[in-house]
């Protein structure tokens, strides 16, 4: 489970500080689909990137299974987010002149993975998400839908226990935007915990569980 209590984010200082959370308290038990709603500005992109352990607040805790990961070294989150946190971003990050392979198994060549190991991966999660036909394209000849697939085929190489998908369909077209979210639904079926932020109404109907943030608060839990 992770536990948010009473989290709060401010950057700047002086005159110039500005609040981004303030005293923001929620939980996300294992294997839920939770959404984090609202409009530009509201927190929620701050909010995802303190539960990812990219960011630090400014005050409160989060624990993840007990462990307070605001307390971990900088090597430890380095260790923690590459063992349990996969990414998905609204701008893929791919690396266009490599291969749709490649992209996906970039965390493992990282990580000195043995190539037996990262061959079985690449095929398993070629065949999960659709994109066997395209192991050796470069990512650069791709759509939209192709790359935010190649994106959370990337995010699933280390087999993480959370998924963190920030806007997952704000760059793409609705009926490429609607396969993401189901691909997101069945991840979180197969027990991950599924965390998306978005300001599409529609899309938080799927989520088991709804954060609505506006000015940096929680207005609306569901």
């Amino acid at each position: 489970m992770i536990s948010v209590k009473n989290i709060s984010k401010k950057f700047g200082r002086g005159t110039n500080l500005l609040s981004a959370l303030d005293d923001v308290s929620f939980n996300v038990e294992d294997g839920e689909f939770v959404v984090i709603l609202g409009q530009s500005g509201s927190g929620k992109s701050t909010i995802l990137n303190l539960i990812g352990c990219i960011d630090s607040p400014t005050s409160g805790t989060i624990l993840v299974d007990g462990v307070d990961v605001t307390k971990m070294s900088a090597k430890q989150l380095c260790e923690y987010r590459n063992k349990n946190i996969g990414f998905v971003f609204q701008s893929f990050y791919l690396e266009p002149a490599y291969s749709v392979t490649d992209n996906i198994l970039l965390p493992l060549t990282i990580a000195g993975a043995k190539r037996q190991i990262k061959d079985a991966k690449a095929k398993e999660l070629l065949e999960k998400l659709n994109l066997t036909d395209k192991a050796n394209a470069k990512t650069s000849t791709l759509s939209g839908g192709q790359k935010q697939r190649v994106a959370i085929a990337r995010a699933l190489v280390n087999d993480p226990k959370i998924i963190l998908a920030d806007e997952p369909t704000g760059n793409l077209d609705s009926a490429s935007g609607a396969e993401v979210i189901e691909i997101l639904k069945e991840i979180c079926k197969s027990g991950k915990t599924v965390v998306m932020v978005t300001h599409n109404e529609e899309q938080a109907s799927v989520a088991d569980h709804i954060i609505r943030l506006k000015d940096g608060k929680i207005i609306f839990e569901k």
